[in-house]
C-alpha cells in the first residue's frame, strides 16, 4: 500500500504518481480515465478486458506502452510532465528514508531516448510494469528507487539537449 501524491499543475492532467516503500507507479492519467469511461458504459470489468479501439486517439495516445520487459514508451506528454512526476519522486520523504535505510541507485543501463509521436522510450533493468508483451498500453509503470535518480537524470539530458 502507498501513498498516492497530489499531481503538480506540471504533471497535470498526465501523470500521477504513488510512492510506497521501495518503488513509485507512475499512473497514465487519461489513459486510466478512458478505462473508467469503459466500463462505466459497461463495455470491461478490468483493465486487461478493453480492447484497444475501444479507447479514444487522446486516450490510446495518453497510454505508456511496453517494448518488452525493462524498456517502454511514456505517454505522448511533454518532457516536463515526465521530470515533475520523477521529481514528485524524488522529492518524497519515501525515497528519502530508502535512500537512509541504505538504498543506493543502479544507473547500468538506465537510459532515455526520443521515441515516435512525441513519447519518450525508457529503458532500465529494474523498471517493471505488469505486462511484458511488446505494443501493450498499460495505465501505469512500476519504477524501483534504484532507477529514479538515474532515469531523472537520463530524462533531465534529454530535455537539455532537445532530443525530446
Amino acid at each position: 500500500m502507498g501513498a498516492c501524491l497530489t499531481p503538480t499543475p506540471t504533471m497535470t492532467p498526465w501523470y500521477n504518481v504513488e510512492v510506497s516503500t521501495s518503488h513509485a507507479e507512475i499512473t497514465a492519467t487519461t489513459y486510466l480515465h478512458g478505462w473508467y469511461r469503459l466500463r462505466d458504459e459497461g463495455d470491461t470489468t478490468g483493465y486487461r478486458e478493453a480492447a484497444p479501439d475501444a479507447y479514444t486517439d487522446e486516450e490510446r495516445a495518453a497510454a505508456w506502452i511496453t517494448h518488452g520487459p525493462a524498456t517502454f514508451s511514456t505517454p505522448a506528454a511533454p518532457v516536463d510532465a515526465l521530470l515533475a512526476a520523477l521529481q514528485q519522486i524524488a522529492d518524497h520523504p519515501a525515497y528519502d528514508r530508502w535512500q537512509k535505510d541504505g538504498g543506493t541507485s543502479t544507473p547500468t543501463g538506465v537510459r532515455a531516448e526520443p521515441g515516435d509521436e512525441g513519447r519518450i522510450t525508457l529503458v532500465g533493468p529494474f523498471i517493471r510494469h505488469p505486462e511484458d508483451r511488446d505494443g501493450d498500453h498499460l495505465h501505469s509503470v512500476e519504477l524501483l528507487y534504484g532507477d529514479v535518480a538515474p532515469l531523472l537524470a537520463a530524462v533531465e539530458n534529454l530535455s537539455v539537449t532537445g532530443n525530446a
